[in-house]
């Protein structure tokens, strides 16, 4: 008897199950697709917070190099502090040897500022601290000086040259009063400013308060930053001033090229063994005499500027450039100390 093969019997599945099945599925896609969205934007997250947590570190790496850079630098100002006068060829000479590329710890740090040679008027750069007596003082400068300084760097015209020079007196005078009734600013003007405030009516105690005197941009502010200062009392060091800063005293140009000459020495070049120093303000008129024969009018000229000026600093400034080895990164570091150590102002680039 030949049997016949069984049918395979097929389940039937209802309509409401295939739904069932169909939304399941979905459902666990829509899961998949958003857990691994969820996993993405943690990824993403975790490489921001990561990337963060490594600029961190790198910053405070950075940090410590600058700082171990000033320290550095303090430490070869100290080794000054029994000079009776400060000059290029000691504290504020050129020194790679000592400034350039400091080794610290996975780093490096070098102290350096760029310096127009005032002979050649080409710039150098200067691996050194830089005397903060080589710049007018804003807190002691009269409005005679500040106008010749700011028509000089900024070249604009003796107008403009006095409204910026009564701006910065009214800034740091006691009063009220507008010492230039036209061009001045007082709290009147500071007042009606989109970001309002008053003048200070007290001395500079950084040199970023020069921004927010009336007159003064950024651009200015940049021209004129390496030519004034808020620290010490107020004498110009003979030995370090500029060009700019020893005619905005009152000196003319034939007794300032003059200066220059005796500074720079025989082979006119900055830093060398032959520059030749004022020891002491007692000093300055005689030995630039017998340098150069000065006029009867030129020793009137200089006996009335000669009191203000000196022939050392108290404060230096370091500017640090900090970087890490194999790191693209640097950190810009501006200090100013004096030369026992104390640091006075501390700005990050």
């Amino acid at each position: 008897m030949v049997r016949k093969p069984r049918r395979s019997r097929r389940r039937s599945i209802s309509p409401l199950q295939a739904s069932r099945k169909g939304s399941i599925l979905i459902i666990a896609i829509w899961s998949i697709c958003f857990l691994s969205t969820i996993a993405v934007a943690l990824g993403v997250g975790v490489r921001q917070k990561l990337r963060l947590i490594q600029r961190l570190d790198e910053r405070d790496r950075l940090y410590l190099v600058a700082d171990a850079g000033v320290k550095r630098a303090i430490a070869e100002l100290r080794k000054g502090k029994d000079n009776t006068f400060d000059s290029f060829r000691d504290i504020c000479a050129d020194n790679p040897g000592v400034f350039q590329q400091i080794d610290i710890g996975g780093g490096q740090a070098t102290v350096g500022y760029d310096l127009p040679d005032e002979l050649s008027g080409k710039q150098e750069i200067f691996y050194a601290p830089i005397d903060e007596s080589r710049k007018i003082n804003l807190n002691t400068a009269d409005k005679e000086t500040l106008e010749r300084l700011f028509r000089i760097v900024l070249g604009g015209d003796e107008m403009e040259a006095q409204d910026l020079a009564a701006s910065v007196i009214d800034w740091r005078d006691a009063d009220s009063e507008l010492s230039s009734p036209l061009g001045s600013a007082e709290d009147s003007h500071y007042r009606n400013l989109n970001t309002p405030y008053e003048a200070k009516d007290m001395s500079f105690e950084i040199l970023d308060e020069l921004g927010m005197v009336k007159g003064v941009n950024a651009q200015s502010f940049n021209q004129l930053m390496n030519y004034v200062t808020v620290y010490g009392d107020g004498l110009v060091n003979v030995n370090t001033a500029s060009r700019a800063v020893l005619l905005a005293l009152g000196l003319n140009m034939t007794i300032t090229d003059k200066i220059l000459s005796y500074r720079y020495g025989k082979d006119a070049i900055l830093g060398t063994d032959d520059d030749n120093t004022f020891d002491s303000p007692a000093e300055i008129i005689p030995k630039l005499s017998q340098f150069s024969s000065l006029s009867e009018s030129e020793l009137a000229r200089f006996s009335q500027v000669v009191g203000r000026l000196g022939v050392q600093s108290g404060y230096f400034m370091l500017r640090v450039t900090a970087r890490l080895n194999k790191r693209p990164n640097a950190l810009n570091v501006v200090a100013v100390v004096q030369r026992s150590g104390k640091v006075v102002y501390w700005h990050e680039i």
